[in-house]
């Protein structure tokens, strides 16, 4: 069954299933939630509690006979079981498998885990435990769900503030949701009877902010020059591996191409191969934004430079500006639409 994040704590308050699946991308709301839980735990008599963390070799035989075993001190047992990759394996699976088709008395085994992807959710496993427990997926806060989320924190706090403080906090937090929890709650600490305004937020709060490849992928197709510098710019910071950002760039540029080439071969309209292409709806708005502003021959001279972008790294070009840095940074501008060579 599945229930929403906003829901779950609600649904515990009325009593514990035998069976929970918690997973998601955000570690800090995956703990604060197991935070909430663990309370709502101790108010229904759960006052043993287990902890297990799957790694390499881990005995899954542990939680069946956990399962399987009575309480030392007759008490109803909480077990949390952290799958960090999210993949339990053929062992850990048919051990989930066997739990959900028993669910002892008197024991709720919570599962923790890291993101489960689509194709993992039709598992067997994943399934058996949806069939017989709870199933929440904690959503990531995304850049544009962030404003939303830092502002309802704030007001979570007791603080008032400017729409403009809030904006510029995400600038300085985006990608690192924990970082933002802090800093509201060091605002809460220093500025509790004040507004929050954009001076309060650039006087106490540093750059926090953490991209990924993807998301400077996301904003190249987007055309959101100044977003993607910005990114590249982090990237850089963070001494990500400029081989690591060519392959992301080279990824999308080459899909846009195939999709060019296959709708002019077979007369079909683009936005109806994008599944063939792993175009999914979240980011079709993306590609097909990125098809209407430059043509075919435009990303394939993109994906040329990439090529060439490549062998500068390895050593096996000349280097045409001052370092590999700024090469990626022109091409990421021409993906955006910038004539810049």
């Amino acid at each position: 069954m599945r229930v929403n994040l906003t829901s779950l704590s609600g649904k515990i308050q009325q009593g514990f299933e035998p069976l929970y699946l918690l997973f998601g991308a955000e570690p800090l709301l995956i703990e604060e939630t197991l935070d909430r839980v663990r309370v709502l735990a101790r108010e229904q008599g759960y006052l043993e509690r287990l902890r297990y963390t799957v790694e390499p070799g881990f005995d899954w035989n542990l939680i069946l006979h956990q399962g399987q075993a009575m309480s030392l001190f007759a008490e109803k047992k909480l077990i949390e079981l952290r799958i960090p990759t999210g993949k339990p394996g053929d062992a850990g699976s048919k051990a989930l498998i066997a739990y959900s088709e028993m669910l002892p008395a008197d024991t709720t085994l919570f599962v923790i885990s890291g993101p489960v992807d689509r194709r993992s959710q039709k598992s067997k496993w994943f399934k058996a435990m949806d069939s017989a427990g709870v199933v929440t997926e904690v959503p990531a806060v995304t850049s544009d769900r962030l404003p939303d989320w830092i502002g309802q924190r704030m007001s979570g706090k007791g603080l008032d503030y400017e729409f403009a403080a809030v904006e510029r906090l995400c600038h300085l937090v985006e990608g690192n949701l924990l970082a933002a929890a802090q800093e509201i709650n060091l605002l809460g600490l220093l500025y509790a009877d004040e507004k929050i305004t954009v001076e309060i937020v650039d006087r106490v709060i540093a750059d926090h902010a953490r991209f990924d490849v993807y998301k400077l992928s996301d904003a190249c197709l987007a055309g959101s020059a100044t977003r993607a510098t910005r990114i590249l710019q982090g990237l850089k910071r963070e001494r990500v591996e400029p081989m690591v950002i060519l392959w992301a760039l080279t990824r999308e540029t080459r899909v846009l191409c195939q999709l060019f080439a296959e709708s002019e071969s077979t007369g079909r309209p683009v936005s109806s191969l994008f599944k063939n292409y792993g175009v999914w709806s979240n980011r079709t708005g993306l590609v097909s934004a990125a098809l209407k502003r430059l043509s075919r021959p435009q990303w394939e001279n993109i994906l040329r430079r990439l090529g060439r972008a490549d062998l500068m790294v390895k050593g096996s070009a000349p280097m045409l500006r001052r370092d590999i840095w700024e090469e990626i940074e022109s091409i990421s501008l021409g993906m955006c639409g910038l004539r810049i060579y």
